[in-house]
């Protein structure tokens, strides 16, 4: 029992201050629309964006814990746009250009920790099916009926929960770098928690945080596909210029440390939805085994592995992310 609440204790201090779990380019494109706006969801305004032409193939990416819309990266957008899609990103409630909840104040640690592994949520400031209703009143506030979901860390628990929970409301999942919920899987690499447990610098220097994060990425990057350190800059860079909010994502943290601490297996296996899984064999934060546990539990869905990948996005992958995506969105 001390051997796991210490695990997932790492796990936590990692979600606090990972603040951005996949890293992105920036491309530039003459040819794919793009829209941006705020949208009143679930009592939020949350930011988005939305590539390609507004039509009834729509598919929303979820982004991880402390990390902004711009984390998934433009190149995959525009390439799923050209295949016909409309794309949406967006940011979560907490995180970007989103509402901030800074009434809630700090989670309550002490109290959270202490209920780590028992589904009870009471400590929290908000749930993971809170975020998963904000994506629906995105849906609702840009007259999105049904969508291809995808969801990425944090974001492919909340991409489950919608597909558990609102199974009128999707068309697809694609769940990546995401577990089971199972507080029994396979863990991450502690050395790799360890340091993104690390708290950020107190200042507003952005180059201190800058090198931060540069640090945090390239500890969860994988061996086959590193992205260069010029890139991983640029990325932490954007990122601290349009939103540093740690305060955001300790809240978040706190809803996966108690919402993906939480077995959905028996719920996962009632998804009737075409599925794909994609998970790296190098991920450092969650564990591939973890991800097979996860297509294990969802009826028909498909597995896909990538050697040497990480616990990130990283460009050279784009076609195969793309890829994973409309497999499940064409899958019957």
């Amino acid at each position: 029992m001390k051997n796991s609440v210490k695990r997932t204790t790492l796990v936590m201090s990692a979600l606090i201050f990972s603040f951005q779990l996949c890293m992105a380019q920036t491309q530039t494109s003459a040819t794919i629309p793009e829209e941006r706006g705020v949208a009143k969801a679930n009592n939020l305004s949350i930011a988005y964006e939305r590539f390609g032409k507004e039509n009834d193939r729509t598919i929303i990416l979820i982004q991880g814990t402390g990390a902004q819309m711009i984390l998934w990266p433009d190149k995959l957008c525009r390439e799923l746009a050209g295949k016909g899609y409309s794309v949406i990103r967006f940011d979560n409630r907490d995180i970007g250009l989103s509402s901030k909840l800074d009434t809630l104040g700090m989670p309550d640690w002490p109290g959270i920790i202490a209920l780590i592994g028992t589904c009870d949520e009471s400590k929290l400031p908000y749930t993971l099916l809170d975020m998963a209703k904000d994506v629906i009143g995105l849906m609702d506030a840009l007259q999105v009926n049904k969508a291809h979901i995808v969801g990425a860390s944090m974001g492919g628990a909340i991409a489950q929960l919608i597909a558990i929970h609102y199974p009128d409301r999707i068309l697809s999942l694609t769940s990546m770098m995401s577990s089971s919920g199972n507080p029994k899987s396979v863990p991450g690499d502690p050395e790799v928690l360890k340091l993104m447990g690390t708290p950020p610098p107190q200042t507003n220097n952005q180059d201190s945080l800058v090198s931060y994060l540069v640090n945090i990425y390239k500890a969860m990057g994988g061996p086959a596909h590193p992205t260069p350190d010029n890139k991983l800059k640029d990325m932490a860079r954007k990122s601290v210029q349009r939103s540093w909010y740690p305060m955001g994502s300790a809240r978040q943290a706190a809803a996966v440390i108690i919402g993906d601490n939480c077995d959905r297996r028996a719920l996962l296996k009632n998804i009737k939805v075409p599925t794909v899984v994609v998970h790296g064999e190098s991920d450092p934060v969650v564990n591939v085994e973890a991800g097979r546990e996860l297509a294990r539990a969802i009826p028909n869905s498909k597995f896909i592995s990538i050697a040497g990948m990480g616990h990130d996005l990283p460009e050279t992958l784009t076609s195969q992310f793309a890829n994973a995506i409309i497999t499940a969105a064409t899958k019957k």
